[in-house]
């Protein structure tokens, strides 16, 4: 069965609110961090980059969309973070997860997982993962995007790395799991922003909206010239 790494033990308390819905390096620790994966994964290590396990792919639910998923499974972490996050106290993380059962999938057991690391790996502790009955949060496969909102204190530390996997001992195949849309940050500091953003349809109306406005008063000033 698959176990958390846990320096010291793990007596600490996983606080969570689960809500379910249809960078580059740093010279010191981020108090925040972000990512949409509408860009590079330049800010996060493959634990084996000569063949890259992790990679960004296009959403296979919703159309325009670039989501993280694996070319291979893993085991003790995929890809991390490679800047640290720090905190004096508790962490926060969002993050959206599909499990999406394909040819050769276990439905129920796809096999995405996240937790945090010391190193790459190193010391580490699974937060959440899709294998019934295994730690503090269940992510639940069903061919669906589930968002989840988490706040926990770390046993391995204060100064730790996401990471990221479709776990080798699952029920699933490579390309089966898909993360997307994640913040992680210290408890007491404001998400940081996404990068490389791709503007949603009412962006673009309101856009589009603005300008019309710009060259109606253009043309009212023009005739009364």
């Amino acid at each position: 069965m698959k176990k958390s790494v846990v320096v010291g033990g793990w007596a600490t308390a996983l606080v969570l609110s689960l809500g379910l819905s249809a960078v580059p390096a740093q010279a010191v620790p981020l108090s925040a961090f972000s990512e949409n994966f509408e860009g590079t994964l330049a800010a996060w290590t493959d634990i084996t980059p000569a063949t890259p396990q992790a990679q960004i792919v296009n959403d296979p639910l919703r159309a325009g969309n670039h989501v993280l998923s694996f070319a291979t499974l893993g085991s003790g972490g995929s890809i991390y973070s490679t800047e640290a996050i720090t905190t004096a106290g508790d962490f926060t993380v969002s993050f959206e997860y599909l499990g999406l059962a394909v040819n050769g999938s276990n439905p129920g057991d796809i096999g995405g997982f996240f937790g945090v690391s010391q190193g790459f790996p190193g010391s580490h502790y699974w937060v959440a993962g899709s294998i019934d009955g295994y730690g503090p949060i269940n992510l639940i496969d069903d061919n669906t995007w589930h968002t989840y909102n988490l706040t926990f204190s770390s046993p391995v530390g204060q100064t730790v790395h996401l990471m990221y996997e479709d776990f080798v001992g699952s029920g699933g195949v490579a390309g089966d799991a898909y993360f997307d849309n994640i913040r992680f940050n210290d408890a007491n500091v404001a998400p940081a922003p996404f990068q490389n953003t791709v503007p949603e349809p009412e962006t673009y109306l309101l856009m589009l909206s603005g300008l019309g406005l710009m060259g109606y008063i253009a043309r009212r000033r023009k005739q009364k010239q």
